[in-house]
């Protein structure tokens, strides 16, 4: 008889335990569930990040094309402007009757330019 009550026992404490693993086991199983829906969601995030992050990049090379492109035509501008100053003075020179020696010696204009924009822009004899 003690060997019937110490059988049943026993079996009764396997199966405790095995219930207990069983709840163990169906939570781990939510658990894991959970974590990969956990992980889909940051999967889908890295993704849309990535997107972003690709389109930014075009949205920057795009950018600084413009910004290279702007640059030199400043820089195309400035020149055009330091090639044209000094003839746009002396034409301002000559209208105030400026002589070319003046422009020659002011400017550093050569004789032959001097004399040309004051052909080109000196005040005409009204006689």
């Amino acid at each position: 008889m003690i060997v019937a009550v110490l059988s049943f026992l026993a079996v009764g404490g396997l199966a405790w335990a095995l219930r207990q693993l069983a709840q163990q086991l169906a939570a781990e199983r939510q658990r894991a569930d959970e974590l990969r829906q956990q992980l889909k969601l940051v999967r889908q995030s890295i993704s849309g990040l990535t997107a972003g992050a690709v389109g930014m990049d075009r949205r920057m090379a795009r950018l600084e094309s413009s910004a290279r492109s702007l640059s030199e035509r400043q820089e195309t501008y400035e020149l055009q402007q330091a090639d044209e100053q000094p003839y746009g003075h002396a034409i301002r020179l000559v209208q105030q009757g400026a002589s070319s020696l003046r422009l020659v010696q002011e400017l550093d204009l050569s004789e032959s330019e001097a004399e040309l924009i004051v052909r080109l822009h000196g005040q005409r004899d009204t006689a």
